[in-house]
């Protein structure tokens, strides 16, 4: 895989995390604070409140979400994390306000929580408003945590990655990320491709294990899909992710916008393999613009 000397240094990464004292948020937090933030790495903790919403328990007032982070950041270098507490201002929603902050406070990856403070829904496939509007208007690549992984609970005390190479430059991209939040010693990329006309598995390959063994990854290697008959790209991805049998996958990681797109413009929106996997998938979701 060709890289610029840019994209292949190590660069340390602004860690944006939106908080609101629901559950799914301490989960987000811990994942990223205690598991893929390294050293070098800057925290920031967003939260915007809403002074309409009196109605809400002690546990989502803001003064004791700041009260909590503070607690949890308490040991880390004040030089390395910052919270970000803002009143929603008119004529913005709640969503758009963080979008803005994750843009003014040039974060490299936006973390949320799958749902928010009611809670997971019924029918586990439906998004939550806040998850629904980032992934289709992306500032940045955007975590969605399902649920806490820690690499201390795991046999091997490492992360399985699953990255979805479909050919295209913002799959290699998204693997260059994985690259970069994961540890390289104990982690394990799994470099999935589906099997299509339009893709040269076999150059895929060679791109990305050229790529990852320069990358000092220690653990890696490339899977082909082959789909059964009539079943569509996306849910291939899904039976491989979410089928008991198969290995453990703790992020599954892809493109935004990937081989379906059939047009070249900047407009932002979220492809459909992106959004089916965001909806469907068991697995923490990365998705990389």
């Amino acid at each position: 895989m060709e890289s610029t000397s840019e994209e292949s240094k190590s660069t340390d990464i602004r860690w944006n995390i939106c908080v609101d004292g629901s559950d799914i948020c301490v989960s987000a937090f811990n994942t990223v604070f205690k598991n893929l933030r390294k050293s070098d790495d800057y925290t920031i903790v967003t939260h915007v409140s809403n002074d309409s919403k009196t109605y809400l328990d002690m546990k989502y007032k803001p003064d004791i979400i700041k009260q909590d982070y503070e607690s949890w950041m308490i040991g880390l270098h004040s030089s390395k994390w910052e919270l970000v507490f803002h009143k929603k201002e008119s004529g913005l929603t709640t969503q758009e306000q963080i979008v803005e902050l994750a843009e003014n406070y040039r974060s490299d990856i936006l973390v949320l929580g799958y749902h928010g403070r009611k809670g997971a829904k019924e029918d586990p496939t439906l998004l939550g408003s806040n998850v629904d509007l980032m992934a289709q208007n992306p500032v940045c690549p955007l975590l969605v945590i399902k649920r806490e992984e820690n690499r201390e609970d795991k046999e091997n005390k490492g992360f399985r990655f699953v990255v979805c190479i479909d050919g295209r430059t913002k799959s290699y991209k998204a693997l260059n990320t994985v690259t970069q939040v994961m540890d390289k010693e104990k982690d394990e990329v799994i470099v999935l491709t589906v099997s299509r006309e339009v893709i040269d598995t076999e150059a895929v390959k060679e791109r990305t294990s050229g790529f990852l063994d320069e990358a000092g990854v220690k653990n890696h290697h490339c899977e082909l899909l082959e789909r059964e008959f009539d079943e569509r790209y996306f849910e291939a991805l899904i039976d491989y992710i979410n089928v008991d049998d198969t290995p453990y996958v703790d992020f599954v990681v892809l493109a935004n916008r990937g081989i379906e797109n059939k047009h070249y413009s900047k407009d932002k929106y979220l492809g459909k393999v992106a959004k089916e996997v965001l909806f469907q998938s068991k697995a923490n979701v990365l998705l990389v613009t």
